[in-house]
């Protein structure tokens, strides 16, 4: 079996990165060294997310530092890159499913995400039970409360009488973990329109290559945006419109959170001449929707 985790890092999530690559680390003594696991990693350098002239510190400190953490990655097999090109995680998921045309999975990991160093085990375990029978599926793990109640079908029990919102005043090291005995349910979202498929892109979400490869992440969404509601519109399209079975699966008891609470990029933003283009990038994404949507068959 072959395991991408793919992630996205700017200049100033610097730090972010080096938390995530020392949970991966910590991970990595729990999971299987007989499945090739493979850690693709890239930071942008480019000046139209950073502009460098303007800037107090230098690109080289934010390259020596990502090469340097390279070299404490010493567990997998690991492809690190700074790049011109890739400006956000949708082109680096992209990327990755370019380049791993082979791989049996996908992890989408974010470098805000706090998760116990078990995950990685549990999301072995989740694939391996269910790769046989579920060629297209999607695993996740649980999360807090968060935005509505459209995401309860993924929060665990005892966070499912938290207000709304919870996930951005919590303490996400207190939250993540194991909240009890640890099982694989099916998901079923019964409370969204447009599918019975709920996740989000970098919260340690696996998706099966199969299913990946089918429906692709469009070049026309650009960098940044609506590709995990892509995947899920669209294995919905094809659940409807075909023979074609997908599922998703979550690891009951198993939390990860986004880190809200004690992520503070300031400290490098204040000597940074950096261009927050999210919104920009999510209108590129928006206005090619409707014509990927159709070309998914």
């Amino acid at each position: 079996m072959k395991v991408v985790i793919s992630i996205f890092c700017l200049p100033y999530e610097i730090d972010e990165l080096e938390n995530t690559l020392n949970q991966l680390k910590k991970a990595s003594y729990y999971v299987d060294k007989k499945i090739e696991w493979v850690l693709d990693v890239t930071m942008t350098v480019s000046n139209k997310m950073i502009n460098w002239d303007k800037s107090s510190l230098p690109k080289k400190y934010f390259i020596d530092k990502f090469m340097k953490l390279s070299t404490h990655t010493d567990w997998c097999i690991k492809e690190f890159q700074t790049s011109e090109t890739i400006l956000g995680c949708v082109s680096q998921r992209r990327t990755s499913l370019s380049n791993h045309k082979d791989a049996d999975y996908f992890i989408w990991l974010d470098c805000d995400i706090i998760f116990d160093e078990r995950t990685l085990s549990y999301m072995q375990m989740a694939m391996e039970s269910t790769n046989k029978e579920y060629i297209n599926s999607i695993i996740t793990p649980e999360l807090v409360r968060i935005w509505d109640d459209t995401w309860d079908v993924l929060v665990n029990e005892k966070f499912i009488d938290e207000p709304f919102d919870y996930n951005q005043t919590n303490d996400p090291y207190k939250d993540s973990g194991i909240k009890g005995d640890i099982s694989i349910e099916a998901v079923l979202n019964t409370n969204s329109p447009q599918s019975r498929f709920k996740f989000a892109g970098g919260w340690f979400t696996c998706i099966s290559g199969a299913l990946l490869q089918r429906i692709g992440i469009p070049e026309s969404f650009g960098h940044y945006g609506y590709e995990d509601t892509f995947v899920m519109v669209c294995s919905e399209k094809l659940m409807r419109e075909t023979d074609i079975q997908i599922n998703q699966f979550k690891i009951k008891n198993l939390v990860v959170c986004e880190n809200y609470k004690y992520r503070d990029n300031h400290h490098y933003l204040n000597s940074l001449s950096a261009f927050d283009r999210r919104e920009e990038f999510k209108k590129i994404a928006l206005a090619n929707w409707n014509s990927e949507v159709v070309k998914v068959k």
